[in-house]
């Protein structure tokens, strides 16, 4: 993955969100990874994307790290049934709506961003 769009999903993620901001800290993150019947280490960029509308709770989670390989994973995953969302990727554009897609997915579905307003959620506010 090319570090600028890492550095464009975290910069719509702060200049859409309200509720969550988005920081890449400079060094990388090791973890370990199996190959094999080894575990490996491994390093990669994160994306954190923390909770601001409250403090720091230990019951409930405020802050996720999100590896560039799983979104590199996500991203080829998609890229291969959406031409279109290859094309924007490829050329450093992703919508607001294919960011929210995958960084719910590389969290495992536990971060939704709510960044782009569906008719659900239209719905739910007028009535």
């Amino acid at each position: 993955m090319r570090t600028e769009l890492l550095y464009k999903i975290a910069d719509m993620i702060n200049a859409n969100s309200t509720k969550y901001r988005a920081v890449i800290p400079r060094a990388k993150r090791q973890y370990m990874t199996q190959q094999g019947k080894i575990l490996v280490k491994s390093t990669c960029l994160v994306l954190n994307v923390m909770v601001t509308t409250r403090p720091k709770n230990h019951v409930n989670r405020s802050i996720w790290n999100i590896y560039e390989n799983d979104i590199d994973r996500i991203i080829t995953k998609i890229s291969r049934r959406d031409k279109a969302f290859a094309q924007r990727i490829d050329n450093g554009e992703p919508t607001l709506f294919d960011i929210e897609v995958i960084v719910r997915r590389a969290s495992f579905q536990a971060l939704k961003l709510k960044l782009v307003s569906t008719a659900y959620d239209i719905y739910a506010e007028n009535s």
